[in-house]
């Protein structure tokens, strides 16, 4: 059996549940891979597959913490922040930019 697909079978709840928070605090995949004791070389291969659930856990976790932050950001516009208004300013342009990139590249 392969490095690849016994890290596909022994991935349990916890380890994914594991991923979704270190994703959710910055660490990229070769952290989390160190992280949980797995083949650095395998664990990347399954990471770079979008519909792997390893993938999914990641994703899930970098999306939580964007939430975080938006509404963080949303409260301190709320407040009258200036920089919360630019940071708002400047994201909605960079999710602009990606729109487009996707509409143009057939992105998905």
């Amino acid at each position: 059996m392969s490095t690849i697909a016994r890290i596909k079978e022994s991935l349990t709840g916890e380890d994914l549940e594991l991923i979704e928070e270190l994703a959710s605090q910055n660490y990229g995949p070769t952290d989390i891979s160190f992280k949980l004791n797995y083949d650095k070389r395998s664990f990347l291969h399954i990471w770079r597959d979008p519909k792997s659930q390893l993938r999914e856990a990641y994703e899930r976790g970098r999306m939580e913490i964007e939430i975080t932050k938006r509404q963080k950001i949303n409260e301190d516009i709320e407040k009258g922040g200036i920089t919360a208004i630019q940071m708002h300013d400047k994201r909605a342009e960079e999710q602009r930019f990606e729109d487009i990139k996707r509409e143009i590249f057939s992105f998905e």
